[in-house]
């Protein structure tokens, strides 16, 4: 039994060692997913100031082909665009778009851009891209099986199974069950 005891030791160390960057990465995520009803984890709003030379408040027809140019945009950048009023023009493209006052010259870029590193670790946790994040994402998983599997066996005593580790661990096991059960027959 000591040999044993002394193995999952080494195990629990080295695999503790090797997961704790995915379990930060894991972690952050999980919190960012988990209150994705609350903001966007994902993309931060942009609205940028832009200028364009006045085209003047003539029929659409006239001034959409000059707005575009002077935006820099091509036809086929663009989704739609609509006369908001007799004064501006929006264009919407693909994850955002533009207004433009056409008597001023003066509009406004509206879109999303990826958030720095919470893009990046939610694209890791929902594994968004596949390939080989998969075999990643399931070694880890398998990793940490290997560490809950190992970690109640390190500590003997009142410290351990038999006494509060035991307890800490039956709450860890039965409090997914009875939400699980609980959801079941609430919804």
């Amino acid at each position: 039994m000591r040999d044993f005891r002394k193995v999952c030791w080494t195990l629990h160390r080295e695999i503790g060692f090797l997961v704790v960057g995915l379990t930060i990465v894991y972690a952050i995520s999980g919190i960012a997913v988990n209150h994705a009803h609350h903001w966007d984890a994902n993309y931060a709003r942009v609205s940028e100031p832009v200028r364009i030379e006045p085209t003047g408040a003539g029929p659409t027809a006239e001034v959409e082909p000059l707005v575009l140019e002077r935006l820099g945009l091509e036809r086929a950048q663009v989704k739609t665009t609509w006369r908001a009023s007799p004064e501006v023009l929006q264009v919407f493209l693909e994850g955002g778009g533009y207004e433009v006052n056409l008597v001023t010259g003066d509009g406004v870029r509206k879109g999303f851009r990826p958030r720095p590193l919470l893009f990046d670790l939610n694209f890791m946790h929902l594994n968004t891209g596949k390939g080989p994040w998969t075999v990643i994402a399931d070694v880890y998983a398998g990793l940490l099986v290997v560490l809950a599997l190992t970690g109640p066996l390190l500590v003997r005593g009142r410290k351990g199974l038999a006494g509060r580790g035991g307890v800490l661990m039956g709450v860890g096991i039965v409090l997914p069950v009875v939400y699980a059960i609980v959801m079941r027959f609430t919804r």
